[in-house]
């Protein structure tokens, strides 16, 4: 442990103080040392990410296609193709170039916080604007954001595996000033960038902040991430494959009966074969589905659900089962404590939120003995005085000594900060710890008074499988005590002894089963319940800690003298009783998974409808979990007519029923905010961190964020991700039922030996005009009636199934008869014979093929509209819910008459 002596030479050294920099020095730091950044590798040249647009192998055939056009003289195909395939590569290149700059600026809205200490206060800032000499103050959980080294450590460890790869956390102590010097990776007193605090709790001098850290130095390591495409596109690229391969195949047997049976051109037959690939394989789908997906993504984080990946939007759509935490997520996360019990007396405490404003109300035997502050007649707004606190010790010294222990303990064992901004008190830190100086503060206790009077030498931090933390203090006149709040159970498991009238009394049977009754009661009526207990350190145990400066979590948590029981409310949240109602008709199940008391969670559950009455329900703990096995868990899992609620349990335990709902083949998404949470959140199809409540490691191990901390968050991007998919699946449905179309067209005028139909440029002319706006237009279609009532889809279900293929063909079958229908019409309207022989300046087969090309525009605009839905009709829907869609026919039926009326465009595309 470092001696004051040596912290104010190390504060002097670099330039801080206990209190952290002013305002002034933070800006001359900024000026000279920049942001805290790490500076990313160069990206590639957008003329280079341009050009990468070229690399498919149509537009390769495309290109060639158009060089043979330009070399046997007919320049105008060879133009036209060129600049539609230019045209393609500047759309793609757009979509992508948008979609990166979507998912970077969604990047930013879950950028790395740091909390330090500037001017004597307690602050949360950007971690880019950390500056050497900033006061870091660390917790379990947090994301270590700049190199900076120890001046106090409490149990604390770091995962350092990102900058050494070694995969067991690292204890970080503090040491002498003279060991500070020569900084290196392996120094136990430094914490580095891009490493995470698993442990403990500390403060640390930031020393190097952006490139001057130690993961500066491997900053490569850092920056470069590696884009896995979603199972939807890697499906749609086999599809795209198998079309590509098929319609060269086609293409082939177009060009050897063009060139070797009728004796056309070669040049000419080229270029219509090509077409014809052109018109089966739609080129622009896999830019289409990225901004389509891009563009959910953007309307996800505008409901509060911030999805890290592209991927993760679809997998919702698929989801059955969500495990959820309790507080701040079916609640508000606005503890308040509303009773206490201690010192054989219970105590109403009056007042909301974090506002320290109120009254208490004592009773004993259920008669009112005082009320500290009730005299006065604005309750609720009313501050607790010492003068309030002198009539209890007048009143009561028993009943004082006892509440003083009490509310001490409350206000030393704890990490949290009140704070009072802009009008509003808030808590800096755990909701939980933020009642507790809540409820402290309305008694009229001081809590930097009771800091002052018993500084914090040691932290023994929470952890859920003890369930419980301890501080050790040492007073002004050299004593150390010991004060331990956790769950009840786990207090009481420790305590022999507990406060009687104000003073210690042995435990007995029957006394330590008053507090557990009285805990269960305070549980069934909604309570979250924590308790507090304390103990004087002997003089031995005080040398041991002199010698080793650490004290052991088993010799310090025994022979407590239990204080009493604070039972504080977290209302559930207004909007979560209705989205537990829609995830119920959509057919997915909800776990309340929690380390709170059972029966707590369960008045929870009742209240926001998880739990129905009419059906059996189950509390299952984590110690009753521990003595179950995997095929008993199972079986309650599996049965769908069973609520059940897991409480007191470890993150052990939610990845354990992670992965046994995994292996019953569900779909699951988890949520979590603690460190231990993130192998569940790995483990779940979607594991969603907490974005106000949850550490830097939930987030970084989720595929989701919530924003917002709200359960319906979580059911609104569940709608959402099935909108997305059913979106995909519309236009795939329009472009491949169009390009059907466009192919029996084609392969129509050869088996009837007609003059070709649409020429190669009308073809790729179709394709521009139809293809790209009505199919983004269809990815950001409305959600359908009644989406969240429908069971969630198989993730292993292909859209290229039977029936979709079945409907598509039928389709495309329909469009390319009613096209070559009109076409043959039009060339008998204008005098055609049949065997008649056509060249393409021909009069009459320019009248026809612009026909054909209009109306086969024309009935694509329709189909764009009928792939809206394969279950409701267009009055249903409505005509004018997606305006997107027809804007984009708008736009289509413009093209197409200007393709046709214009002269300019009649030279070269050939119509009339």
């Amino acid at each position: 442990m470092l001696s004051k002596e040596d912290i104010n030479k190390m504060f002097q050294e670099h330039g801080t103080s206990k209190k952290g920099l002013s305002g002034a020095e933070v800006a001359a730091r900024k000026k000279k040392f920049g942001h805290n950044t790490i500076i990313a590798k160069k990206k590639k040249p957008l003329i280079l990410v341009f050009f990468e647009e070229f690399k498919d192998l149509m537009v390769i055939i495309l290109i060639v296609a158009a060089a043979l056009a330009l070399i046997a003289g007919e320049a105008t195909d060879g133009t036209v193709i060129m600049f539609v395939v230019i045209l393609n590569a500047i759309i793609g290149f757009i979509q992508k170039y948008k979609a990166e700059k979507a998912i970077e600026a969604l990047r930013k809205l879950i950028a790395p916080h740091a909390r330090v200490l500037r001017n004597g206060k307690e602050e949360q800032i950007d971690a880019k604007d950390l500056v050497p000499g900033d006061i870091l103050i660390l917790g379990e959980g947090d994301s270590v954001t700049a190199d900076a080294i120890l001046f106090e450590a409490n149990e604390l460890e770091a995962q350092e595996s990102a900058l050494t790869g070694e995969s067991m956390p690292v204890r970080k102590l503090t040491h002498d000033i003279e060991e500070t010097k020569g900084l290196a990776a392996e120094k136990e007193n430094v914490v580095f960038m891009g490493t995470n605090i698993t442990h403990g709790s500390g403060k640390a001098i930031v020393i190097g902040t952006g490139m001057n850290t130690e993961m500066g130095k491997i900053a490569t390591l850092t920056t470069e991430t590696k884009k896995d495409k979603s199972p939807l596109e890697k499906e749609l690229f086999r599809i795209g494959v198998f079309v590509g391969k098929l319609s060269l195949i086609i293409s082939g047997i177009l060009l050897a009966v063009g060139y070797f049976i009728q004796g056309k051109a070669f040049v000419d037959t080229l270029l219509f074969a090509t077409s014809v690939a052109v018109a089966a394989v739609p080129e622009g789908l896999p830019a289409t589905i990225t901004i389509a997906l891009a563009i959910g993504v953007q309307r996800l984080a505008k409901k509060n659900a911030i999805v890290k990946q592209l991927s993760a939007s679809e997998t919702l759509g698929s989801t059955t089962v969500i495990c959820s935490d309790k507080t701040g997520t079916l609640t508000k996360n606005e503890m308040t404590v509303k009773e206490i019990y201690f010192n054989d007396h219970e105590a109403s405490v009056h007042g909301i939120g974090y506002k320290p404003t109120g009254y208490i109300n004592i009773q004993k035997a259920g008669k009112d003995l005082i009320s500290i502050g009730k005299e006065n007649r604005l309750y609720e707004d009313y501050e607790i005085t010492k003068q309030d606190l002198l009539s209890v010790k007048e009143t009561s010294k028993e009943l004082y000594t006892a509440i003083e222990h009490f509310m001490t303990g409350a206000a030393l064992c704890n990490n949290a900060s009140l704070i009072h901004e802009k009008k509003k008190w808030q808590v800096l830190g755990d909701p939980t710890e933020g009642a507790l100086l809540t409820m402290v503060t309305k008694c009229g206790f001081e809590i930097e008074k009771l800091k002052q009077n018993h500084e914090k030498v040691f932290e023994i931090t929470f952890d859920s499988t003890r369930k419980r933390m301890t501080v050790i203090t040492r007073t002004k006149d050299g004593r150390y005590y010991a004060y331990t709040k956790g769950a009840p159970d786990s207090i009481l498991e420790i305590s022999n002894r507990y406060m009687k009238n104000g003073e210690p009394a042995t435990f007995t049977p029957d006394e330590k089963e008053k507090f557990h009754t009285k805990n269960e009661e305070m549980a069934n009526r909604a309570l979250r319940v924590l308790a507090i207990a304390y103990r004087e350190l002997s003089p031995a145990e005080i040398e041991q800690f002199n010698k080793t400066n650490s004290f052991s979590k088993e010799d310090i948590e025994k022979e407590l003298v239990f204080l009493g029981l604070a039972g504080m409310i977290d209302p559930p949240r207004d909007e979560v009783k209705e989205a537990v109602l829609t995830a119920k008709k959509a057919h997915i199940r909800i776990y309340i998974i929690t380390g709170d008391h059972g029966l707590t969670a369960r008045a929870i559950a009742k209240q926001l409808n998880i739990i129905d009455e009419i059906r059996e329900n189950k509390i299952i703990t984590g110690v009753e979990l521990n003595n179950i096995s995997d095929q008993d868990l199972e079986k309650y899992l599996s049965n769908k007519e069973l609520d059940i609620i897991f409480a007191r349990v470890s993150p052990q335990h939610k990845l354990r029923i992670v992965t046994i709902l995994k292996k019953l083949e569900e779909i699951v998404a988890v949520t979590g905010d603690g460190v231990n949470d993130a192998p569940a959140l790995k483990k779940a199809d979607i594991g969603i961190a907490m974005g106000i409540t949850g550490t830097d490691v939930s987030k970084e191990a989720a595929n989701m964020i919530l924003a917002d901390d709200s359960f319906s968050s979580i059911v609104t991007a569940i709608k959402e991700g099935r909108t997305i998919y059913d979106n995909l699946k519309k236009f795939v449905f329009y472009v491949f039922s169009c390009n059907t179309g466009e192919v029996i067209t084609v392969f129509a005028a050869i088996m009837l030996g007609l003059p070709a139909p649409l020429t190669a440029v009308l073809i790729l002319s179709v394709n521009l005009g139809t293809d790209i706006l009505p199919a983004l237009a269809l990815g950001v279609d409305p959600s359908e009636p009644g989406i969240m009532e429908a069971k969630p889809r198989d993730p292993d279900e292909k859209i290229m199934n039977r029936d979709f293929v079945t409907r598509f063909a039928y389709i495309g079958i329909l469009i390319g008869a009613v096209v070559m229908g009109i076409y043959i019409l039009t060339l008998y309207r204008y005098g055609w014979s049949w065997g008649e022989a056509l060249t393409n300046t021909n009069i009459i087969h320019l009248k026809a093929s612009s026909s054909a090309f209009a109306l086969l525009i024309i009935i694509q605009m329709v189909q764009a509209f009928n792939a809206r839905s394969d279950k409701y009709s267009m009055f249903k829907i409505g005509f004018f819910s997606n305006k997107y869609l027809l804007g984009a026919i708008v736009i289509s039926v413009v093209m197409t008459f200007a393709m046709v009326e214009n002269s300019f465009l009649q030279h070269y595309l050939k119509t009339t």
